[in-house]
């Protein structure tokens, strides 16, 4: 389901350090398909997750600026932590690929480290949502927080 070209991944080794995704905001780095998620999940957990995902990963930009990319779904291997790797794979991104912006949507408040990974690497925050006291008081997360980098 995940679009390999627009995945981009930091290896140690033989091991996958961090990785992470970078799109035109335009498509999706994740294709979502129902079947296999049934197959894997039963019918009902694997239908509900398609809807699930598809409304978390399948936002369409409205109206993104020119030149601009999406970045997506970085993660680090919990043992490659504090060592740079998430690091290495956004600079990468944003030295090779050939977009003047670049867009993180929508990172849960309380994922400090990132947003703190983010700010290092010069991106600053260009919108604040707030989530429903209901949604806040079920995921402890108050606001998602946007995020934007702009090339020199």
């Amino acid at each position: 389901m995940f679009v390999l070209d627009q995945f981009y991944v930091a290896l140690a080794g033989d091991r996958v350090a961090a990785f992470g995704a970078c799109t035109d905001c335009q498509s999706f780095s994740l294709e979502l398909q129902s079947a296999p998620l049934r197959r894997h999940l039963g019918w009902f957990k694997g239908s509900m997750a398609a809807l699930i995902l598809k409304r978390e990963f399948q936002k369409p930009f409205v109206d993104p600026p020119a030149e601009t990319g999406s970045v997506e779904f970085i993660g680090t291997a919990l043992s490659f932590r504090g060592q740079g790797a998430a690091s290495a794979v956004i600079k990468h991104m944003l030295v090779h690929l050939p977009y003047r912006n670049y867009l993180i949507e929508e990172v849960a408040d309380t994922n400090v480290p990132a947003i703190r990974l983010y700010e290092k690497l010069g991106f600053t925050e260009y919108k604040r949502k707030s989530l429903s006291p209901r949604q806040a008081r079920i995921s402890g997360i108050n606001h998602m927080v946007s995020l934007c980098f702009e090339k020199a």
